[in-house]
């Protein structure tokens, strides 16, 4: 099917639409077979229904297949580089023709749009939840990259960073809406509510991790508060199954007090069909995993004890899906304020990121993802070209005893360029 299409709804034209945006309209039930669409190659409008590739929009199993497309990068802990991995993935699923909209969820501390050049936001989450805008849609945000978009979050605003649990599954209902082969949310760090009940509510859920000791115990510790949190949401209304657990309420804090196999027999000797029933719920429960910055050969194992501990000590099958090369140039890119598989899409972390992608995400066979991976690197490198520069390394104003912070500044350097105030348009209010 060519790439953007035109169609006729009850004699009304509209469009052009992709691929994607056309089957988020077949999946609201705004596009039937019964309607038409414009083949350039018949220079006439056909039926819907008359063209295979269009009528595969309405097959199940592809609605089912279009519908799993909201991912979740969450972290234990900060500093693991989760935003510029976000913001790389979004840019190599894009650079594959994917429409992809990357969604800033760190209601609390929002940088994803300057990882992407985007030092004022137009619209933010702040102002759909104010109402100031009225539907997801209207704060969708253009990108400088070809099929990728972007919602910024709300950083220094209070009253959004705690949303309750309905508003939470109602958002990421809403973002199953939009016209988008993949929406990936960067989440906050950390272990809070919010953080867990986001990543349980989407399609795929990826934690990034380090290889360094500390990190890797945030990243055990996140997959077993997000069981945790699991169970209780599975059985929030049969609290003797909690209780069979020790499992606090819904809304209670909780921790696990021994590991899962032990509980699971415990449940087991009390009633073997609610063991049952809970290891199903173990077995729905398959994070993927992610280890960024690895230097040395060995490192790369450390994926493979959380893997271990995982299985071992929670039941849960978590999916090692790769690893990401430490790279200098990374540092570069975040002062640069650019994706890092745009800075350099040839570094070593640009190559792994492509093979995690092609291979794992998209499920390529070897060879496929070789071509892909070739692809992805290649659009990369034309983008790159394009993309806006956004130095604020290089002020034009200059260190003086003039400046009003002269005496007060620990930077101080008269007649050189300031190193402080070039950062003045990231705290414009």
């Amino acid at each position: 099917m060519q790439n953007n299409v035109l169609v006729r709804v009850n004699g009304e034209q509209s469009g052009p639409f992709t691929t994607s945006e056309l089957r988020a309209l077949v999946r609201k039930g705004k596009f039937s077979l019964n309607d038409y669409v414009w083949s350039e190659d018949d220079g006439e409008w056909i039926k819907a229904e008359q063209l295979d590739q269009v009528r595969r929009l309405f097959d199940q199993n592809s609605l089912e297949d279009s519908e799993k497309n909201v991912i979740a990068i969450a972290s234990g802990k900060g500093g693991v580089g989760k935003t510029i991995v976000t913001a790389s993935l979004g840019v190599g699923l894009a650079a594959l023709g994917k429409d992809v909209i990357l969604v800033d969820a760190d209601f609390g501390g929002a940088n994803l749009h300057t990882c992407m050049g985007l030092l004022e936001p137009k619209y933010t989450f702040f102002d759909y939840y104010t109402m100031e805008r009225e539907n997801l849609e209207d704060i969708v945000l253009d990108s400088p990259i070809s099929n990728l978009k972007l919602i910024s979050g709300a950083c220094g605003t209070l009253g959004i960073a705690n949303p309750k649990y309905s508003q939470k599954q109602k958002l990421v209902r809403d973002l199953r809406n939009l016209q988008a082969d993949y929406v990936i949310l960067d989440l906050a760090a950390g272990t809070s509510l919010t953080v867990i009940d986001y990543f349980l509510a989407v399609d795929l859920g990826i934690v990034l991790t380090t290889p360094e000791p500390m990190a890797i115990q945030e990243a055990f510790d996140f997959i077993k508060l997000c069981l945790l949190r699991k169970l209780q949401q599975a059985f929030r209304n049969e609290p003797e199954i909690l209780a069979l657990l020790d499992i606090g309420g819904f809304n209670q804090l909780t921790q696990l007090n021994a590991p899962m196999p032990e509980l699971l027999n415990k449940v087991r000797q009390a009633s073997p069909d609610i063991a049952d029933r809970v290891m199903a719920e173990l077995d729905k429960f398959q994070p993927k995993l992610i280890l960024n910055m690895v230097m040395e050969p060995d490192e790369v194992r450390e994926g493979m004890t959380i893997k271990t501990a995982a299985a071992e000590l929670l039941l849960v099958n978590v999916d090692y899906i790769g690893y990401i090369e430490y790279d200098e140039t990374m540092r570069q890119s975040v002062k640069e304020m650019r994706p890092f598989i745009l800075h350099n899409p040839s570094s070593p972390a640009s190559r792994s990121l492509a093979r995690i992608i092609t291979i794992k995400l998209l499920n390529k066979n070897r060879i496929a993802a070789l071509l892909k991976n070739w692809q992805m690197r290649r659009a990369a490198h034309v983008q790159s070209e394009t993309y806006p520069a956004t130095n604020l390394t290089e002020s034009d104003i200059i260190c003086s005893h003039k400046c009003f912070y002269w005496d007060d500044c620990e930077y101080q350097s008269g007649g050189m360029p300031c190193r402080v105030r070039h950062l003045e348009p990231l705290f414009k209010f």
